[in-house]
C-alpha cells in the first residue's frame, strides 16, 4: 500500500475500535478500492487465535512467538482490569 492509503486505512479502522471499546485483543477488517478509497467490513471481536491465524502471523512479524503473543494478550488484559 502507498503510504497514504495506509493512512487513511488505519485511521477508518480506529473508529470501529473505540467506538466498542475494544483494547487488547481485535481486528477490523477493511476492503481497499482500485481508486484508493478504504471501507470496513467488520469488527472481529474474537479473531482466530490458531497458530496459522492472522493476528498471529503478524505478531511473528513483529518478532513475537505465538507464546509471546499469547503472554501479552494476557498480560494486557489483566493490566486493563487492574488484575496485575
Amino acid at each position: 500500500l502507498v503510504n497514504s492509503k495506509t493512512f487513511l486505512c488505519l485511521a477508518l479502522a480506529v473508529t470501529p475500535l473505540l467506538s466498542l471499546g475494544l483494547q487488547v485483543y481485535s481486528r477490523v477488517d477493511i476492503l481497499l478500492r482500485p481508486d484508493g478509497s478504504c471501507s470496513v467490513l467488520e469488527a472481529n471481536t474474537i479473531p482466530g487465535m490458531t497458530e496459522t491465524s492472522l493476528l498471529p502471523q503478524a505478531a511473528a512479524a513483529a518478532g513475537l512467538t505465538f507464546l509471546q503473543l499469547c503472554q501479552e494478550i494476557a498480560r494486557l488484559s489483566l493490566k486493563r482490569f487492574d488484575l496485575k
